[in-house]
C-alpha cells in the first residue's frame, strides 16, 4: 500500500495463478468444492482511493473498456460488503481502477481488484480489520476473492473460503500467455459438470513445501487443471498456446490457469523467461504475453 499523494491510497492487484486447479462435482447447492495451489504474480491493476462523500468508482487503463457495462463490478460489491460489515452505510470514497489485466482471462482479475477494495479501504476508512477478516467479508464477493486478500502462495479448498498459506513458498520465474479471447467461465463449468468422467479430489499434498523452487515445481507438476480440458474444447487457442510454450526446452511445466484462457510456464531463470517471452511476442504479435516473477512467501 502506499500513498502517492495527499488523501490518496493506492492498492496493487496482482494476477493471480492457479499452479494446480482440482474441481469435484456440484454440491447440493450448486457450488463446486475444488483445491488450488495458488501464487500472485508481479503484474496486475492498481486502484486508488480517495476521501468522497459518496462512493464512485471510475475505469482507466487499456482493458476498461470491456468493463465499461458492467454496473455491479466486483470493487463496487466489495466496498458495499465492507461497509455493511463496519456497519457504516455512509462511508464514501473515489475509487479509481487503472485495468491492466484482460478480462475473463483466468487470472482472477475482477477477485483481485475486489481484494484491493477491501484492504485500500479498510485503510483509507481506518476500520482496522485483519487480513483474515477481510477475506471472510470477501467470500460473500467472490469465491476467488479471499485468496486475493491474502496475495500471497496459499492452498484454497472448500469453495475457496478455506484458505491455507504457505509460510515456505519460493519465488518462481514464469511467462503468462493470454491468446486474446475470453472465456466464460460459467460455460467451462458447465462443460466440466457435462462430462461423464467423475470428478473426486486426488491426493495433492498439504504438506508444507520446502523453501525451494525444485520442490515447489515438482509439487506443481503433480497435479492439473480440470478446466483444461473443457475450456479448450471451447476455446482450441488455448491448446495452440499450451504447445508453444512447451516448444521450448527452457519450459518446465505449462499449464492453463484459472478457467482460461491465460497460461502460464515455469522456468529456472528470469532472463530465459523473458527471453521466451520476447520470442512467443514476436512470433504472436496478436497475444499477450508477459515475463513475470511470482511471488513467494512474504
Amino acid at each position: 500500500m502506499s500513498a502517492p499523494q495527499a488523501g490518496r491510497l493506492t492498492a496493487f492487484a496482482p494476477a493471480k495463478i492457479n499452479l494446480t486447479l482440482r474441481v469435484a462435482r456440484p454440491r447440493a447447492d450448486g457450488y463446486h468444492p475444488l483445491q488450488s495451489l495458488v501464487v500472485f504474480a508481479d503484474w496486475g491493476d492498481t486502484l486508488h482511493a480517495s476521501p468522497a462523500d459518496d462512493l464512485t468508482l471510475q475505469l482507466d487503463g487499456p482493458f476498461a473498456p470491456a468493463l465499461a457495462d458492467d454496473t455491479h463490478n466486483l470493487v463496487l460489491k466489495a466496498a458495499w460488503a465492507l461497509r455493511a460489515a463496519a456497519d457504516r452505510p455512509q462511508l464514501g470514497a473515489r475509487l479509481v481502477l487503472e485495468k491492466h489485466l484482460p478480462v475473463a482471462s483466468g487470472m482472477g482479475g475482477g477477485s483481485a481488484d475486489a481484494a484491493a477494495a477491501l484492504r485500500v479501504l479498510n485503510d483509507l476508512w481506518e476500520l482496522g480489520f485483519s487480513t483474515r477478516a477481510l477475506a471472510e467479508i470477501g467470500s460473500v464477493v467472490g469465491a476467488d476473492v479471499p485468496a486475493c486478500v491474502w496475495s500471497r502462495p496459499v492452498l484454497m479448498e472448500g469453495i475457496g473460503e478455506d484458505i491455507r498459506v504457505l509460510p515456505a513458498w519460493p519465488e518462481l520465474n514464469a511467462v503468462i500467455v493470454n491468446p486474446g479471447k475470453p472465456v466464460s467461465t460459467a460455460d467451462v463449468f458447465r462443460a466440466l459438470d457435462q462430462s461423464k468422467e467423475r470428478k473426486t479430489f486426488g491426493a495433492l499434498t498439504r504438506a508444507p513445501v520446502a523453501g525451494d523452487p525444485a520442490a515447489a515445481l515438482a509439487l506443481a507438476a503433480a497435479g492439473h487443471n480440470d478446466l483444461e480440458a473443457p475450456a479448450m474444447a471451447l476455446e482450441p487457442v488455448i491448446g495452440d498456446v499450451l504447445a508453444e510454450l512447451n516448444a521450448f526446452d527452457a519450459v518446465r511445466l505449462a499449464r492453463m490457469s484459472g478457467s482460461g484462457a491465460s497460461c502460464f510456464a515455469l522456468l529456472d531463470e528470469a532472463e530465459t523467461a523473458s527471453q521466451v517471452a520476447r520470442a512467443l511476442s514476436e512470433s504472436h504479435p496478436d497475444w499477450i504475453v508477459r515475463p513475470v516473477r511470482l511471488a513467494g512467501a512474504a
